[in-house]
């Protein structure tokens, strides 16, 4: 088979691999969609030394085939997955982290994970990282149970509460799906911040109630809302180093800011301003298998919407010029799905 690898700092390499086959415990997925995420292009950017099981890591497939120890999935289930529940046993599960298990992480994105992700036709894997996936959940948007999980994730992580006046910075698929979630959650106001029209107009018609650019325009909103307290809660889903100091200056005192767009750069901030307005600051990564139910169950009743979020959808061999062109801002797009088993 071939799998779709970011190698290097504006390296993608369509590498030639032999079909899996599952030992005792693991499953073969036959990937029918998975999703390039930010982090994927952030990596070809960046230059990340990105493992390669997480290189495509927004999937959805069926069962191909499982070892004898498989009990919790059979051959024919749709599934998705992440993160494995804790092992029990490494330090971190025994001083009640299991959430950060490092067996599970190994798993997932090091050593022990599999060899690539989901931009392959085959991914094998443990069967203890999958869940099985609402029948009546369109495969399309089956492949954005993964984002939508890490929106869910950073909701559950922040200080919100229920009322709250919400700024949700970067209306990227992480953006839009954290601006659904928190309102689901309770917030009051959502306010996406963009600076791109279309994307203002996409967070408008999945749920947030004000779409402003940043700048002159959000400061005036701000003013209008919260007469001049500003918000409550901001989260950065941006992705890049100059939205943090931004975030900051957006919420009132005793506000909070949750990071959760991805960046591997430096960013500058104004430490005097953190802590004279005594911010509260929440990070947020991943999800656990729990979390994973709860947003597709959300998806599957219509309290997330991400049909609106989906571009298109293109083989392998339109894989790497299409980060390539992400990369460099050439194509502006939502979400992409790529079909491995196409072209």
């Amino acid at each position: 088979m071939r799998a779709g690898l970011v190698t290097g700092r504006g390296q993608f390499e369509l590498l030639e691999m032999e079909d899996p086959t599952p030992d005792g415990d693991e499953i073969v997925v036959e990937i029918q969609r998975c999703g390039i995420c930010g982090s994927d292009v952030h990596a070809y950017v960046e230059g990340w030394k990105y493992a390669p099981s997480v290189c495509g890591h927004e999937w959805v497939g069926t069962v191909a085939a499982s070892g004898r120890d498989v009990v919790n999935v059979k051959e024919g289930d749709r599934v998705t997955g992440a993160l494995a529940p804790g092992c029990g046993r490494c330090l971190e599960c025994r001083n009640d982290l299991s959430q950060y298990c490092r067996t599970a992480w190994s798993d997932y994105s090091g050593p022990t994970g599999p060899k690539s992700g989901g931009f392959a036709p085959f991914l094998c894997l443990k069967a203890e990282r999958v869940i099985g996936i609402p029948d009546d959940l369109d495969t399309d948007d089956a492949a954005l149970i993964e984002p939508a999980s890490v929106a869910f994730h950073a909701v559950r992580q922040s200080r919100l509460k229920v009322g709250d006046i919400v700024c949700v910075v970067g209306c990227g698929p992480i953006g839009l799906l954290t601006a659904q979630v928190a309102k689901a959650a309770g917030a009051g106001i959502v306010i996406a911040v963009e600076p791109d029209e279309s994307r203002r107009n996409l967070a408008l018609a999945t749920g947030s109630d004000i779409a402003v650019a940043p700048g002159e325009d959000l400061h005036a909103t701000l003013e209008e809302v919260t007469q001049g307290l500003r918000a409550d809660l901001v989260y950065d889903c941006a992705g890049i180093p100059q939205t943090m100091q931004q975030s900051v200056d957006m919420v009132r005192r005793g506000g909070s800011v949750c990071l959760v767009g991805v960046t591997g750069e430096e960013a500058r901030i104004n430490p005097i301003r953190w802590i004279s307005k005594e911010i509260t600051l929440n990070t947020s990564i991943v999800f656990t298998l729990e979390e994973m139910k709860a947003a597709a169950n959300m998806m599957q009743d219509g309290r997330i919407s991400v049909a609106p979020l989906r571009d298109s959808v293109i083989d392998l061999d339109a894989l790497g010029s299409t980060i390539d062109d992400l990369a460099h801002r050439r194509l502006d797009a939502v979400k992409i799905l790529v079909d491995p088993t196409a072209g």
